[in-house]
């Protein structure tokens, strides 16, 4: 047993938990039912299947099952001296399933470089077509080259390639024709003839011209050539073209295709490649082939042995209904043997009685294919996904479980997705289509955001998903398949665009740090962890949120613009919540994980007192640790509700400092900044960084998330230190602490393992210092009193000193240890002497925070000969000799008062 012979046993074992019985693995957990009806060969395991064939019928080959095993083959399987194609044979042996021992002397072992990135490096496969004139199949992780997986080397127009030589082909009944090498193998080792195209638009001139003149020479029929294309939109599309051709040529013709999804090399692993296998994949070739939709009918019809009498079938794009009159057909089969029986043959009487007596009617003028089942398992709402195509277009589009109950809605839905598609079907052909198309169908998991999905640790964007540092692009039928999860999202916004065609190069580094200094490496090291946000909040519980504040005209905008370009997202700064409705607010909220979302407040604390505002940060705190910011209620009979958790990172940009408790001024990182050193040569800078393109801006965060791991890695060996470091200069407020020095961590894993040597030590301990004061700074405003606390007090101060004893604000004495006031005297008090005070509601919240004078207790009633807000009392004889002896109920708020003789407790 090899390495990987080895590798793959124990890693069935691990998944499956088999129990060996003889040759066989059986009793392993099925993931698709969780029953133990599981089994494998124990010797050489191919596919791993359930046994409840009718209940379950899991099926997965177990390249599927261990595909990053099957990766990097130059690594373990370096070749030698002794055998310079070790890893070439390892690949086809294992990969592709061949016996290598017929296939020796026809491929040999080279290597490739991509010459835009001459870091990419892989070893090939290499099959020469001529002389001079190759195919090479890439084999070490060719994901990293993005689409491109193979390379020619010379022009290959007109050439194919055959494991078999010039006399075997001429001696051959048939000739299949693939496209692929390997699929030529595949069927070479199921003892059939065969030779690769190489294109499905690749007509194989030469070898055919060899054959024909080869087979005069030898006075023999020339074989005939099935055409075994692939079966998607290219093999279809070139099929009738090669055969009219061939035909053209003198050559007899017909076509075979795999079924959808698979190729000839997948059904060769599987065992599908057996003799009725073949005649099943002939039969879909003449289907494809069949020139009108009776013939089509009088096909299927016949490959199924008379068993069925009426059915749906595709035709040129169209779906089309058969169905065979019994009565008519030996009526009609009587009337033929009596006037022609000694002429036809039972076959041909037979024929042409199917042909008289069954009927073909189109049942819709397009065709269409249910690809898979979606649900949203939050919302309980599901949805089959179609493709329908016609002869002039085709689309994919979502169909509910009511649009295909019935006739009346299937009808306006189909024609409502492709323009001119019409189902124009009976009920019952309808329930039959629906019946058959849907049973057993794949289901795709969904997530209902963009970005990182914690459950499925995967991100999703678009067009790309990133799993484990590879980049994915989506399927033909949108969704993303990555191992053994099959996933798409069901947002449509935000659009992040990913690339994997351009290398990440930080050339515009020097630019972007010239530009804002500290602060911008700060900023974009905060940007950078929220793409890693879940994974933070995961070890740690939470991820600060960042506040951009500045001056208008400060370049707030331009760096935000700037960093969401970085993450493929151009022309946003933002969102306002104050000018967005609720429901806006927190579909924002939950549309993205493990992205930021940047709240434009710009002018927010400029808000007139009678104005609403309708968000408030306090309701930010629990998104500081992911957890749900919203609840709403189902549309269900229970008393079910949604309660989405925060996923993505906050920052905050306006012109002035926001207004917020302490619970989110401690988890927030504060920077300001100004028009300060503003210059002709720093705008020249900006326009150029702001003019790069967006596919070239975007590999950085291409680049971050395919090195999550690295990056991830040394953020958390980092933190821990960067943390203790903190506390031990000072920094004692944990969560202060914690919030900066993980930004601090960030900025390490940046310089480390993203910027590398362009970045200085300087530039990074330059930052890491900025972010130290921050912090201290940070600390000393969370000991200050909010700054509306602060106006009040002010005004409280100013108009208390300005009054005589018997109108004072306080109506205790001023020797108390407390202070009690009305705060509707303060307000009628401060508006009639010109001091603008906050609104009285806001700061009944406030003032329970108040510091400077400490909150006691609210509304409580206390006896007071004081008359502050009364102006009636002012009138008369009123001196400290001779005081208003009238006294009254107030209700007070109490306050400790610091600067009181008496001590608290005392009595009055």
């Amino acid at each position: 047993m090899d390495i990987l012979e080895r590798r793959i046993d124990e890693r069935l074992n691990q998944i499956f938990k088999f129990k060996r019985k003889g040759d066989w693995y059986r009793e392993g957990i099925c993931p698709k039912c969780s029953q133990k009806e599981a089994y494998t060969h124990a010797l050489t395991p191919k596919v791993v299947k359930c046994g409840r064939i009718n209940k379950c019928s899991y099926e997965e080959h177990v390249k599927d099952i261990c595909e990053d095993l099957f990766k990097d083959w130059s690594e373990d399987f370096p070749k030698t001296a002794t055998n310079p194609n070790a890893s070439a044979d390892a690949y086809l042996q294992h990969a592709r399933g061949f016996k290598i021992e017929p296939l020796k002397g026809h491929y040999t072992q080279e290597l490739y470089r991509d010459f835009k990135n001459r870091n990419l490096v892989t070893a090939t496969v290499r099959f020469q077509l001529a002389p001079g004139i190759f195919w090479e199949r890439f084999i070490d992780r060719p994901e990293r080259f993005g689409r491109m997986k193979a390379n020619f080397i010379g022009e290959w127009k007109g050439l194919s390639w055959s494991v078999h030589n010039l006399d075997e082909l001429c001696n051959a009944g048939s000739i299949w024709l693939t496209e692929g090498i390997f699929n030529s193998i595949a069927l070479a080792q199921s003892e059939l003839i065969s030779i690769s195209t190489m294109n499905s638009s690749n007509y194989p001139n030469k070898i055919l011209q060899q054959i024909a003149a080869r087979c005069t020479e030898l006075k023999k029929d020339r074989p005939r050539l099935i055409w075994a294309l692939d079966n998607d939109k290219a093999g279809k599309k070139f099929l009738p073209k090669q055969i009219n051709q061939a035909t053209e040529d003198g050559w007899v013709s017909t076509a075979a295709l795999p079924p959808v999804g698979k190729d000839w090399n997948d059904l060769f692993q599987n065992g599908q490649l057996t003799p009725k296998d073949q005649d099943k994949y002939i039969h879909y070739g003449k289907l494809q082939i069949a020139k009108t939709a009776e013939e089509a009918g009088l096909l299927i019809y016949n490959f199924y042995n008379n068993s069925l009498a009426k059915f749906f079938f595709n035709h040129a794009y169209r779906t089309y209904w058969w169905e065979l009159d019994f009565k008519k057909f030996n009526l009609v089969l009587e009337a033929t043997e009596q006037a022609q029986g000694s002429i036809l043959s039972e076959d041909e009487k037979r024929e042409q009685a199917l042909k008289n007596s069954s009927s073909v009617v189109e049942i819709c003028n397009a065709q269409l294919e249910p690809l898979y089942f979606q649900r949203n398992e939050i919302t309980d709402e599901s949805w089959y996904y179609f493709h329908i195509q016609s002869p002039w277009g085709e689309v994919k589009a979502t169909f509910t479980p009511e649009h295909i109950s019935s006739r009346s809605k299937f009808k306006p839905r189909v024609m409502g997705v492709l323009s001119g598609a019409m189902w124009t079907g009976t009920d019952q052909q309808l329930e039959t289509f629906i019946k058959r198309k849907t049973e057993r169908l794949r289901e795709v998991k969904t997530i209902d955001f963009i970005g990182y999905s914690k459950e499925h640790d995967i991100y999703i964007f678009d067009q790309f998903a990133v799993h484990k540092g590879q980049v994915i692009p989506k399927n033909e039928h949108d969704y993303f398949k990555t191992n053994k999860k099959e996933i798409k999202t069901l947002a449509s916004t935000p659009v992040i665009h990913l690339t994997t065609k351009k290398e990440f190069k930080p050339t515009w580094w020097r630019d972007y740090y010239d530009l804002n200094g500290e602060v911008g490496l700060i900023l974009l090291a905060w940007w950078t962890g929220s793409y890693f946000a879940e994974q933070i909040r995961a070890q740690h519980s939470s991820y600060p949120f960042f506040e951009l504040v500045g001056q208008a005209g400060s370049g707030k905008s331009t760096l935000i613009e700037m960093l969401w370009k970085f993450s493929g997202r151009e022309s946003y700064e933002g969102f306002d919540p104050n000018k967005s409705t609720s429901v806006a607010i927190y579909r924002n909220f939950a549309q993205t994980s493990n992205m930021p979302i940047v709240l434009i407040e710009g002018d927010r604390n400029d808000q007139q007192a009678s104005q609403k505002a309708k968000f408030s940060w306090d309701e930010l705190k629990d998104a500081f640790n992911g957890r749900a910011i919203r609840s709403k209620g189902l549309k269900t009979a229970g008393n079910e509700t949604y309660e989405p958790p925060f996923r993505a990172a906050v920052m905050i940009s306006q012109n002035t400092p926001i207004q917020a408790s302490e619970a989110i001024l401690s988890r927030t990182l504060h920077i300001s900044v100004d028009t300060k050193g503003h210059s002709l040569e720093k705008k020249n800078i900006a326009t150029r960084l702001s003019q790069m393109p967006l596919d070239e801006a975007c590999t950085y965060m291409t680049y971050c998330l395919k090195n999550e791991s690295k990056i991830l890695e040394t953020y958390f060996n980092n933190l821990k230190q960067i943390e203790a470091d903190f506390h031990a200069k000072g920094i004692t407020h944990v969560r202060i602490a914690l919030c900066h020095a993980q930004v601090s961590a960030m900025i390490d894993a940046l310089a480390e393992h993203v910027f590398k040597k362009e970045i200085s030590a300087t530039e990074i301990q330059n930052s890491k210092t900025m972010l130290e004061n921050m912090a201290r700074k940070r600390v000393d405003e969370i000991g200050l009193d909010h700054i509306y606390v602060q106006q009040f007090w002010d005004a409280y101060e100013y108009l208390n000193g300005i009054r005589t004893s018997h109108f004072h604000l306080n109506h205790y004495e001023p020797t108390e240890a407390h202070i009690a006031i009305n705060l509707n005297e303060i307000y009628k008090v401060a508006a009639r002497n010109f001091q603008a005070l906050p609104d009285v509601n806001e700061m009944r919240n406030l003032l329970r925070t108040s510091k400077r004078y400490k909150f006691i207790e609210a509304n409580k009633p206390v006896r007071s000969s004081k008359y502050p807000a009364d102006e009636v009392k002012q009138i008369g004889d009123k001196t400290n000799d001779n005081p208003i002896q009238s006294d009254r109920i107030v209700k007070c708020w109490i306050f400790t008062n610091p600067n009181q003789i008496k001590q608290p407790g005392s009595k009055k």
